[in-house]
């Protein structure tokens, strides 16, 4: 006899183990019989000795399992009963019936359904196991075993598969037994069909969960009816020697092991932060690896040293959260929570703010309303890209502020930060340089920050833990036992060194009676060992699920599709007024590990231990359930969150598409790209796409129509201005046209704008540009309408101005600024500027030409005075170009290259393309009027060759040109001044664009007469004649006055810069 305990063999008779002393005999209270202590019924009456352990409910509504399916038949069982009686064909059969049944039953195998020669089995439903597919093929090998080829015995075939089935829901009968269902239980049954009598044949994905454990020669792919792909499979020979398992991800909840030499070097760097050598620390490894809890050791630490410490990490749920981290980071570092009353908030932002410094108090409402308390000041005329910078400035001072004592700032979980959230990281970690402040971020392997690059950043890899610790690990968790010693060993061998699996695998054990008692001083239970097999960590987790009561895993469902870290009140509001209270059941789930319960901005919430935790439980969902629960999600969050919907509604947005509402999911996703495109036009571009993929997905109507128009416009509209060349935004602004013009026509005017702007800067012709312009103010109905006709007499102007009709260009700026009392939201916000802005700036340009410099300075002072963050970037830059116009006039290299280092300035920050266009462009002007003609040629040729190559600014070509021909002039190279002067003036003359024309001509006629050839010269300067009078570019005529002069022999030919110095010092 072997006791149960102990295993420790006995000899038949002994009442006790002389191995432990556990008893080997059990009493009958009926019969007084005795029978094994592990008997569950009385072996002389067949009374039942001890309860059977209680069990979760099984799943009637359907539950998606991760299993193994088995399917096993008698081979040639119709030949063997063709001439008996259906008795005695019975009593040939039901004995291996029988024999099969018990050998599946013997490794936790659920029988579906017997087949009158063979069975249909399950492992891994109704409850998940550990080692589903490793059971099954034991079974296999138990059921080949039992049918040895003997002449005349019955042969087995038989196949396994590893796949995803609904079990649980019988649509015909609901109070049959519970069924199975799926593509994978067809597969195997194949499988089983292609076996040899006395073979088992095993698909790939059953094979590479068990291939640690079993020998399988591979037979190749074949086709199989009714499946699309071949399959590759393999042939169970028998059981590998050793097992062993693949380490999983997890993360420990045990005393620290095997991370005090990271530990060690945080505590090190937060002692040279406190001295001003700041640090940024990276802490990456796979998950589960111990990332969050080597943050909680080194952040308990600082706190028992009085140090102050600030924490916020990013949800599983960042990519539909726009500014989730950021707007954690920020709310920690301000001292709020989301809960905190208005007025308590302000009053907050403004203390902190002021301490930052004075120039920083008018920010108070810009970071109130990102933080969530609206207001109405005229921040809100900030363009995306310019809120951003600012709202980035203020996160630097705020950390550098916080850092002037010693300070631990810890960013966990970066890899599910969204890409607008990210720009805040970088910009806190460029923050703590010169500060006394440690910032640890922590991610997954395979993640990038560009905060990577910083001088001082430090990577910190986390890697498997070493055996010694795990073991110790093993042995914290376990106990002491001596009689453990075989589990701790088994535990630490499986383990792989993860920390959250030696966890979970422990914890699997003492679910499944392998030990039994209190954490760290447990005892052998009554189930055997090896009935614990390797499997992966979300087959453990799935394990330790099925064990609950069915109300705590609907609860933790619940929670799987709710999110990260959700609050008791949203919680309460998904289950509806009727629901059971949820704190009993949310504090069980919390003593088992598989929920924490968290202190956030938001109060008390509730998060999975391990964000595998809520993979697995949301994967046990049916579509129909997790639909519901995802509606059910949304019109929560709608109710408690009405106020703050811009925040959530990109989470709003995931919570609908997952309820199968596209269309409204589609409405949420706007709203979030309206929201987060006030600081970040990439993002907003993100989620228009979604806009767009998801009304693909969405039912034909007017409401989806209108979303589609404004989704593609602002693609193409707000992608040409981060980067989309014109040609690869022109099919967005097409479709939105066609889709417009079928509907009311109200969007036509605009995306005609759109389409106009974007086919001019791809290097359309500006005459062109402006009849379209003209068409689009065509179409706007007479009366009201005053923010469209501003908008586009604004692209009027730009358009007269681009082709040189100056006096055209003047009287659009006008008109569009006579509307200014009429503008409103929606145009500004589809621009991405402030079209009042934009048409102050033009109007200053055109002063410019008209040597009207003093107004157009005046226009120029007027933008430049304002904030910086109050004007988007590629609107701001117009008043340093224009001011750069009047120092070329003047010949004044100073103010040329103040300008022109703006302009870069502006450019280096935002990154657009066109911007960057003109950064070269500039400096090439501000060298050559300074007399760097070598320079000035070199960035001209940079910024052409860039402007082809990205397409960016090809509305400036002719421009760039002239300027290029005027630099090798005044170099002295008249040959190839006439080239690119021939050049500028043929281009000029595609765009339309007579400014750059007169300027190219006056160069071309002065390279003429360089080079001895007159009559050229003369065309040239009556080519140049007629422009001037055409666009009233009186800016010019001093220029070409000298040039005359210069062709008639009055005047010794001179560098241009240095001539224009001369000519140009005072207004004509």
């Amino acid at each position: 006899m072997r006791c149960a305990s102990c295993h420790t063999e006995s000899a038949d008779g002994l009442a006790a183990c002389p191995g432990c002393g556990a008893a080997l005999l059990l009493a009958c209270p009926d019969c007084a019989g005795v029978s094994p202590a592990t008997a569950a019924f009385c072996s002389a009456c067949g009374a039942r000795l001890r309860e059977p352990a209680p069990r979760a409910a099984s799943p009637r509504a359907g539950e998606l399992k991760q299993t193994t399916i088995l399917f096993c038949d008698i081979v040639s069982s119709t030949a063997e009963i063709s001439a008996l009686d259906p008795e005695e064909a019975m009593e040939r059969l039901q004995p291996a019936l029988s024999a099969m049944a018990r050998a599946v039953e013997r490794f936790d195998g659920t029988i579906v359904r017997t087949m009158g020669d063979g069975l249909f089995a399950l492992f891994g439903a109704p409850f998940a196991q550990e080692g589903h597919a490793i059971l099954a093929c034991r079974a296999a090998l138990a059921l080949q075993a039992a049918f040895p080829p003997t002449p005349g015995g019955l042969r087995l075939r038989i196949g396994l598969h590893t796949g995803e089935v609904v079990f649980g829901r019988r649509p015909l009968n609901a109070d049959a037994p519970p069924d199975a269902h799926g593509i994978a239980i067809h597969l195997a049954s194949r499988l089983q069909r292609l076996a040899e009598p006395g073979m088992t044949v095993l698909s790939a994905a059953c094979e590479a969960l068990a291939r640690r454990h079993v020998e399988s020669v591979p037979l190749g792919a074949r086709r199989l009816k009714g499946i699309a792909e071949p399959v590759e499979i393999f042939r169970l020979d028998g059981l590998r020697g050793a097992e062993a398992d693949r380490p999983a991800q997890a993360r420990a909840a045990t005393p620290l092991r095997g991370r005090h030499e990271e530990l060690a070097r945080l505590q090190a760097m937060l002692i040279g932060a406190e001295g001003g050598k700041a640090r940024v620390v990276g802490i990456a490894g796979p998950a589960g690896t111990g990332k969050s809890r080597l943050c909680a050791e080194v952040s308990r630490w600082c706190a028992e040293r009085g140090v102050s410490v600030f924490e916020a990490r990013s949800q599983a749920f960042g990519h539909a959260t726009p500014f989730q981290l950021a707007l954690d980071l920020l709310r920690r570092l301000l001292g709020l929570s989301r809960g905190d009353e208005e007025a308590l908030a302000r009053r907050r932002i403004a203390e902190r703010l002021g301490r930052i410094g004075p120039t920083f108090e008018a920010d108070c409402s810009l970071l109130g309303e990102f933080l969530g308390y609206p207001a109405a000041e005229s921040w809100q005329w900030l363009n995306a890209a310019a809120r951003h910078q600012r709202l980035l400035e203020i996160t630097r001072h705020l950390v550098a502020e916080t850092g002037r004592s010693p300070a631990l700032l810890v960013l966990e979980d970066l890899h599910w930060a969204d890409a607008a959230s990210r720009d805040f990281v970088a910009a806190a970690a460029q923050a703590v340089r010169h500060t006394r402040c440690l910032l640890v971020l922590a991610y997954r392997d395979g993640h990038a920050e560009d905060v990577m690059r910083l001088e001082h950043f430090t990577a910190m890899p986390l890697a498997d833990m070493a055996p010694d610790a795990t073991e110790a690990m093993a042995r914290d968790l376990v106990g002491p036992a001596p009689d453990l010693e075989d589990v701790r060993r088994l535990v630490a061998g499986r383990s792989g060194g993860n920390p959250f699996f030696v966890e979970e695998l422990v914890r699997s054990m003492v679910a499944n009676g392998v030990l039994v008692g209190a954490l760290g001083a447990y005892r052998r239970g009554a189930a055997p060992l090896e009935r614990i097999l390797p499997m992966p960590v979300q087959d453990v987790i799935a394990s330790r699920i099925d064990q609950l009561p069915q109300d705590d895993r609907h609860l933790l469902q619940l929670l799987s599709v709710a999110g990260s870290d959700v609050s008791l009140p949203l919680l309460r509001e998904i289950g509806g007024a009727g629901a059971a209270p949820l704190e009993p059941g949310l504090g069980r789930l919390c003593e088992a590990g598989l929920l924490r319960r968290i202190e956030n901005t938001r109060g008390a919430c509730y998060a999975f231990g391990h964000p595998l935790i809520r993979d697995v439980a949301y994967r046990t969902l049916l579509k129909a359930r997790r639909a519901a629960l995802h509606e059910a999600s949304a019109e929560a969050i709608e109710r408690l969150d009405a106020e703050r919907l811009d925040e959530a509604a990109a989470l709003l947005a995931y919570h609908r598409e997952a309820a199968g509402q596209p269309l409204r999911a589609a409405g949420f996703e706007a709203r979030a790209a309206r929201w987060v495109g006030t600081t970040s036009a990439g993002a907003a571009i993100a989620h228009w796409r979604r806009v767009r993929d998801l009304l693909a997905r969405a039912p034909p109507s007017p409401e989806a129509d209108d979303l589609r128009i404004l989704a593609s416009a602002q693609i193409a509209w707000l992608g040409w201005r981060e980067g989309l060349t014109a040609q690869e935004a022109r099919p967005y602004l097409e479709e939105a046209l066609v889709l417009a013009r079928q509907g009311d026509g109200a969007m036509v005017p605009l995306l005609l704008f759109a389409q106009a702007r974007l086919i001019g800067a791809g290097g359309g012709a500006a005459d062109d540009y402006a009849a379209r312009i003209r068409h689009a103010l065509d179409l706007v109905p007479p009366g009201g309408h005053g923010e469209r006709r501003a908008t586009l007499s604004a692209g009027l102007c730009q358009a007269y101005g681009w082709g040189g009709l100056l006096r055209e260009a003047l009287a659009a700026a006008d008109a569009a600024l006579a509307e200014r009392p009429f503008l409103d939201r929606f145009d500004r916000d589809f621009l991405g500027y402030s079209v009042e802005h934009w048409v102050v700036s033009l109007r200053g340009r055109i002063l410019v030409h008209l040597a009207r410099f003093e107004e157009a300075q005046a226009s120029f002072d007027e933008m430049l005075a304002l904030e910086p963050s109050l004007v988007d970037p590629t609107v701001r830059f117009i008043s340093h170009l224009g001011t750069l116009d009047i120092a070329w006039c003047r010949g004044d290299g100073d103010l040329a290259r103040r300008h022109a280092r703006r302009i870069g300035e502006l450019a280096a920050r935002h990154g657009s393309p066109y911007l960057q266009v003109f950064r070269l462009a500039c400096s090439g002007t501000a060298h050559t009027i300074s007399g760097n003609f070598e320079a000035g040629a070199r960035d001209f040729e940079a910024a052409l060759a860039f402007s082809r190559s990205a397409k960016a600014a090809l509305d400036h070509e002719a421009d760039m040109l002239a300027g290029l021909a005027e630099c090798h002039l005044a170099a002295g190279d008249a040959t190839q001044a006439a080239a690119f002067a021939e050049e500028a003036a043929r281009t000029a003359l595609r765009l339309d664009a007579r400014i750059p024309e007169l300027r190219a001509r006056i160069v071309a006629a002065r390279a003429a007469r360089a080079q001895g050839d007159g009559e050229t010269g003369a065309r040239a300067l009556r080519r140049a004649a007629a422009l001037l009078e055409r666009t009233g570019a009186l800016a010019f005529r001093p220029i070409l006055a000298a040039a005359r002069r210069e062709a008639d022999g009055l005047a010794p030919q001179r560098p241009p810069m240095r001539r224009t110095r001369s000519v140009n010092s005072r207004s004509p």
